[in-house]
């Protein structure tokens, strides 16, 4: 429809303008004028805008600007051409009403906007008081009245241009009806300065005011009409460049007049030009200071987003406690302070015992509802809840500043194991917890942040070691563990450069036949001057860092090099043989190890199935997320087994999804005597064997059968060109296997 309105008032225009006779020029005109008025009422039916209030009033203007322009052209005479001027005259409020309650519905109610456009309304009145009205009032030779009209004319347009000056301003998306209103209304005023100007113009005037018409029934009938009264998301118009061009230009029209007056000695009121400065003067005087009270305002909202955002930044949000880097920076800062003052800092860590106990029997919402009680309690014992703070986990931090004594500290210790044990109230019963707590005071200026946390950490580890709801401050014998811990970390960090680590292959053998199906890898530790190390004191270590994620990588890619020599030396012996290597959670869960773990395959050449990756279960209890990374490396055909296994971590109910190849069944279910001990090893071997997962077990041969007695196969230290020729079975003999594969009781 407004394709085909476009066309017929193009149409119609060319032909009002194109034919010779004014007669029948004076008909086509009105029939634009006609269609202009219908296309209004169709495009409000059709469209079916939120607010039709302001294109009625639109498509009413039109039709009185309609009937004066029918009533003007049909008589002449005096009496009936006051008709129509009223007619004309009446038509300018209607059409500047219905522009206001757009611009209201897309304004949202801007008072810097209706501030403007009084500015630019009282400036362009003045200009055309100047230049058109004055001029006219002070013709004596026509009628007061006809002086009036005359006068109301250029006012009525100045209306016009106002609204249109409000409608550039309003924030928004410029659509095509936005865009078709602002050059009818520019068209219309145009005519208007024409008929003063060149009234003898007359084809040229019938032009111009029949495009206003057409453009006006456009806007009307275009689908984005219903944009017009829809406020934009901004609410508020900000201060453009184009509203402080305008506002400028206004304050510039007053001067503007007095210089023309001095220059051309052009007659001006010099009255009325004080008097229109003047009031343009206060007009942008209260816009400044609405302008002011913006930027207020604004400044307001800023400063509580910055600082929203930074209690966000430093804050854990489910407890409101500060999170780890903000308790850093406290610690830091308290630490510098006690440099100064020469008085020192004390930290205390307390962590929740049995959390994910908590968890599994409440629900994840009680365990949250825990988590804020106990922020809530340590928050309440020190004199600025701002230090304490919450690390991770069930894990919390107290910045004890200033610090309290030794004996002080074991009474505030008490305090703090008091306060957690109490019961969490709940809707139908409560929870009760307790937590272990580990404390370290900072003594002399050489203590950073970093360093105070490992040793309140080490204090907790220690009381956590003990026994639930105790408390452990670091001293000297901490001291002394922490020292010999950080000395191996180095020391082993030197052995995988050095080549001072080595693998010891254990055979996995089946239990009935004496088939090898392949080797475990262990790492085994030659500290020069210290000789062989305990592997439990040495991982243990490394397995708080991340230096066991190096360990676990230099093994794997060790194996499988070792594999990979033996397979190509003796293909008959080794080619069907598997490799199976321990990772522990830490390094199953680190970035890209699946990947590493493909690269080593294609390296060395080594079919995925081939490679075993062993974790324990309690990594699958400790970490939810490694079964996605086991996934991962069975998605890539290297195959899992779980070690450790009915320990009491899991239930057994959860073999059928165990993300695994294989368990290994633990030593003490195999060497238990107990009564019913026996059955229940070979309920757990069935149930296994039945979801489809292979059953390993350590033990000695003679344990089951002495005359299978095999040679244990190992390497101890740097593989020697023997060990690489023959295999694992070049390194020591006649020692029995400990890893056996198991088959169902029931197939026996």
């Amino acid at each position: 429809m407004f394709r085909r309105y476009a066309v017929l008032g193009a149409c119609l225009t060319a032909i009002s303008f194109l034919v010779p006779s004014d007669d029948l020029q004076n008909d086509v005109y009105l029939v634009i004028g006609l269609s202009c008025v219908a296309a209004i009422i169709v495009g409000v039916v059709v469209n079916r805008p939120a607010a039709r209030l302001p294109w009625l009033l639109m498509a009413v203007a039109q039709a009185l600007w309609l009937a004066g322009d029918a009533m003007h052209d049909s008589w002449a005479t005096t009496g009936v051409a006051m008709w129509s001027d009223a007619l004309y005259l009446t038509a300018y409020p209607l059409a500047a009403l219905g522009l206001a309650d757009l611009i209201r519905h897309r304004r949202g109610g801007d008072p810097g906007s209706l501030i403007d456009t009084a500015i630019v309304t009282l400036a362009l009145g003045l200009v055309s008081w100047v230049f058109i009205a004055d001029p006219i009032l002070d013709d004596t030779s026509r009628s007061v009245a006809a002086r009036a009209i005359a006068v109301a004319y250029p006012a009525g347009d100045i209306v016009m241009l106002g609204m249109l000056v409000v409608l550039l301003t309003v924030p928004g998306t410029h659509s095509a009806t936005y865009r078709l209103l602002t050059v009818s209304m520019l068209l219309l005023v145009a005519g208007d300065s024409l008929i003063v100007a060149a009234p003898q113009l007359h084809a040229l005037l019938h032009l111009v005011y029949a495009l206003s018409y057409v453009g006006w029934g456009l806007a009307a009938l275009h689908p984005t009409m219903t944009d017009m009264a829809r406020a934009p998301h901004a609410r508020r118009a900000s201060f453009t460049v184009r509203r402080l061009a305008a506002l400028a230009a206004a304050l510039l029209i007053a001067p503007a007049l007095v210089w023309i007056q001095v220059m051309h000695g052009t007659h001006v009121d010099t009255w009325i030009v004080v008097l229109g400065a003047s009031l343009i003067s206060l007009l942008v005087v209260a816009r400044m200071a609405l302008n002011i009270d913006e930027l207020r305002a604004t400044a307001r909202q800023r400063d509580e987003l910055q600082n929203r955002l930074l209690h966000e930044a430093s804050h854990d949000p489910l407890t409101g406690a500060a999170n780890a880097a903000a308790m850093r920076q406290l610690i830091g800062s308290a630490l510098r302070r006690g440099r100064r003052s020469g008085t020192a800092t004390t930290i205390m860590l307390v962590e929740l015992d049995g959390f994910d106990d908590v968890v599994d029997r409440h629900g994840p919402a009680r365990g949250d509802e825990v988590l804020r009680e106990t922020a809530t309690r340590l928050r309440s014992l020190t004199a600025d809840p701002e230090q304490v703070g919450r690390l991770d986990g069930s894990r919390f931090v107290m910045l004890l500043d200033p610090s309290p004594g030794d004996g002080d500290l074991a009474a505030f210790a008490e305090h703090v194991l008091r306060a957690v044990a109490e019961p969490v109230a709940g809707v139908t019963h409560h929870i009760e917890v307790t937590a272990c707590v580990g404390a370290t005071t900072a003594m002399d200026g050489g203590t950073d942040a970093d360093e105070l946390r490992a040793q309140a950490h080490a204090a907790l580890r220690r009381a956590q070691a003990t026994a639930r709801s105790t408390f452990e401050v670091f001293g000297e014998g901490l001291r002394r563990e922490v020292m010999q811990r950080r000395d191996i970390e180095a020391a082993l960090h030197r052995a995988i450069d050095d080549g001072d680590l080595a693998l010891r292959y254990e055979p996995l053998v089946a239990l009935q036949g004496e088939t090898l199906h392949g080797y475990e890898a262990r790492i085994h530790w030659w500290r020069p001057g210290e000789g062989w190390q305990d592997p439990r004191l040495f991982l243990a270590v490394a397995g708080d860092t991340d230096l066991v994620c190096d360990l676990d990588r230099w093994a794997i890619g060790t194996a499988l090099e070792h594999l990979a020599i033996w397979t190509s030396r003796d293909p008959a012996k080794f080619s069907g043989l598997t490799m199976a290597v321990p990772v522990s959670g830490r390094t199953l869960i680190s970035p890209g190890f699946a990947g590493s773990v493909a690269t080593l395959l294609d390296e060395h050449g080594i079919d995925p199935g081939r490679l075993t990756v062993t974790v324990t279960e309690t990594t699958l209890v400790d970490l939810p997320s490694a079964a996605v990374d086991l996934t991962a490396l069975r998605d890539r055909g290297v195959r899992v087994r779980i070690s450790e296994f009915g320990t009491g971590h899991s239930a057994i109910g959860r073999l059928a999804s165990l993300p695994a190849d294989m368990v290994t069944i633990d030593r003490t279910l195999v060497d238990s005597v107990a009564p019913g001990a026996l059955e229940l090893l070979a309920l757990l071997v069935h149930a296994t064997r039945q979801c489809g997962l292979l059953v390993v077990t350590s033990g000695d041969v003679e344990d089951s059968d002495p005359s299978r007695r095999t040679p244990r196969e190992s390497v101890h230290g740097p593989v020697t060109e023997a060990a690489l020729h023959d295999g694992p079975a070049a390194g020591r003999a006649n020692e029995r296997p400990r890893l056996f594969v198991v088959p169902d009781p029931s197939d026996s």
